[in-house]
């Protein structure tokens, strides 16, 4: 059986190629808007360049806060107050939506407070404390800050900073609800004072602040001998109770 072949006409053959025709319409869009196609890839040259040295200027402002607090550190432990202060000043002030630049605040306060300046102190860890920062340094900062009020006669706030400093998770806990307690004391509250003291050894029996604050419970009239046989009574109990065996598990 015969193959029959159609014959294309003139026109078809003419027919550019459709691969060929979408390089056509793209070569002449990109030579008509030459200039906007040049403008884009100036300005995503641009933005990423920016975007690039930002970073790496972001990474050398850290590297030179870091050594600026180094250095002020070493000042303070070699008792250069001067050099301290001026160090922690100029990171606060040149740095001071970072970390660090936050921190410096705190050390300033510091620095003053061992240079025995305790109004330069107050106010210096009062503007830290307005922002947030490290639990434990904020702590650490109430710490301070409670004992320049307690210091000053101020003891209601002083009684206020503990309180607060004891909320908070850190290291200075138990010797900030030691410094609450002796402030209801000093406030007049006896029995606000005695019973945060005896609470204290009931959750700290084996606390090192211990003979503290059986001296407080003795200055407020309490028997030392009585708070030490409650403590001693309540660590006799837990240690029955961890020695005994379950009802099940004894012999019949």
């Amino acid at each position: 059986m015969a193959t029959t072949h159609r014959r294309l006409s003139r026109k078809e053959l003419r027919q550019p190629d459709e691969f060929v025709s979408l390089l056509d319409r793209i070569g002449n869009y990109t030579a008509a808007n030459l200039a906007r196609v040049i403008i884009g890839a100036v300005v995503a040259i641009g933005i990423i360049t920016i975007a690039s040295s930002w970073r790496f200027y972001a990474r050398y402002q850290h590297r030179i806060a870091a050594e600026e607090f180094y250095q002020a550190i070493t000042a303070l432990d070699h008792r250069d107050f001067k050099g301290a202060k001026q160090g922690f000043s100029t990171l606060e002030t040149e740095r001071r939506g970072g970390e660090l630049g936050r921190l410096a605040r705190f050390y300033v306060g510091s620095t003053y407070l061992a240079e025995k300046e305790p109004a330069k102190a107050r106010d210096a860890l009062e503007t830290y404390l307005k922002v947030r920062d490290q639990p434990t340094f904020r702590q650490l900062a109430l710490m301070q800050l409670g004992v320049i009020y307690e210091d000053s006669g101020q003891f209601q706030k002083a009684c206020d900073t503990y309180s607060e400093a004891v909320s908070l998770e850190g290291p200075e806990k138990a010797r900030a609800a030691i410094g609450a307690a002796r402030m209801q004391a000093r406030l007049g509250d006896k029995r606000g004072a005695i019973g945060a003291y005896q609470r204290f050894l009931k959750e700290n029996p084996f606390a090192p602040e211990r003979p503290e604050v059986m001296e407080g419970l003795a200055q407020l009239g309490v028997a030392p001998e009585a708070s030490a046989g409650q403590v001693e009574s309540h660590a006799a109990a837990r240690s029955r109770g961890a020695a005994s065996p379950p009802p099940n598990s004894r012999s019949r």
